[in-house]
């Protein structure tokens, strides 16, 4: 009878449920809407358990009170690090993700499209063009310009700077007529010209072609890792991250939820915002899509689990309905259903 009893009273004792986290997992309006809701309601049916909720500001909040075994459990996007792990319990992971940057769309100026024009590599590179058509045109003036002085110029300038015409008409492939090689000496010079100005020529034009393409198709948007060298970026209070920002020489500021980073962003307090994809995705969705750009780069997985006191009862229960509901792809269904909505 005491056993009856027993179990009749745990069975109508409330679990105390808290929640905490960013859009879409967690909803903060009048509802308890989100996907771990429900994710929760799937997993709280199934265990036939009752409970309560509890909304928390931070994550970090929801984890104290977790602690201190104020609450039962913490559901929302929390991902599981050694530095949590330490002082409460985690579930199964119930997703994987992976970090995101999203960045204002920054189109070139004018200048700067046209700025490779005017480097230092472009500019070594006509000016080596000229020495070898110099070369070609002295060359040919020895050869045979000194022997028609009257076609080619009584003078050394004059009969070089002919060659060098010659030079490039014949580079060029467009052949005026106004100047041929006459000689054995002058054909073999023109000759080999012909050649080697076929593969300077079409070298030469691939690279300014390659050059403008690159310049035209790039822009000064941060998509990667890379571009964040002297840029601040908004990043969760995740040290890891954070690191690796450092490590591209970029400014990381942490923020506690995605809106606090998108509200930044818009701000233009901070160039970039590095967060877990889905919610950066979610609320990428809800803006004008014109203005950002989304990059998908795999910068750092994360994995999500509920929290636990140390010692809890309720965690291996909820790891199994967690992997049940992952056999049966419920979870990812969940997920896709609230991306597509929004």
């Amino acid at each position: 009878m005491c056993s009856v009893l027993s179990f009749g009273q745990a069975d109508t004792q409330k679990i105390r449920v808290g929640y905490a986290g960013s859009a879409p997992f967690v909803l903060h309006n009048e509802k308890e809407e989100g996907i771990v809701f429900d994710i929760w309601q799937e997993i709280a049916f199934d265990l036939g358990l009752r409970y309560t909720l509890q909304e928390f500001p931070s994550v970090e909040d929801g984890i104290d009170a977790a602690k201190n075994h104020k609450i039962d459990i913490l559901i929302g996007p929390t991902t599981i690090n050694a530095e949590r792990a330490a002082v409460i319990s985690f579930s199964q992971p119930y997703y994987d993700t992976e970090m995101a940057i999203l960045a204002p769309i920054q189109e070139l100026t004018l200048w700067e499209k046209i700025s490779p024009i005017f480097s230092t590599t472009f500019l070594y590179a006509i000016l080596g063009l000229l020495l070898i058509l110099t070369i070609v045109g002295l060359l040919f003036w020895l050869v045979e310009g000194r022997k028609f002085k009257d076609e080619y110029g009584k003078q050394m300038h004059q009969g070089i700077g002919a060659g060098i015409w010659l030079a490039i008409v014949t580079m060029t492939t467009v052949g005026y007529g106004d100047y041929a090689p006459r000689t054995p000496a002058g054909r073999v010079v023109m000759g080999s010209w012909m050649i080697i100005s076929l593969i300077l020529a079409t070298s030469f034009v691939a690279g300014i072609a390659t050059t403008f393409s690159k310049t035209t198709q790039e822009n000064k948007t941060i998509t990667s890792l890379q571009h964040l060298e002297g840029k601040t970026v908004a990043v969760p209070d995740y040290r890891k991250i954070m690191d690796r920002v450092r490590n591209v020489e970029g400014t990381p500021i942490a923020v506690k939820t995605v809106s606090e980073g998108y509200k930044m962003l818009l701000d233009k307090k901070v160039d970039a915002l590095i967060y877990d994809e889905i919610p950066l995705e979610y609320i990428f969705g809800t803006k004008e899509k014109n203005d950002f750009v989304l990059s998908k780069k795999k910068i750092e997985p994360q994995y999500y689990g509920f929290v636990f006191p140390i010692g809890s009862d309720l965690k291996r229960k909820v790891d199994v309905e967690i992997i049940h509901l992952q056999d049966n792809k419920e979870i990812l269904h969940i997920i896709e259903d609230w991306i597509s909505r929004n």
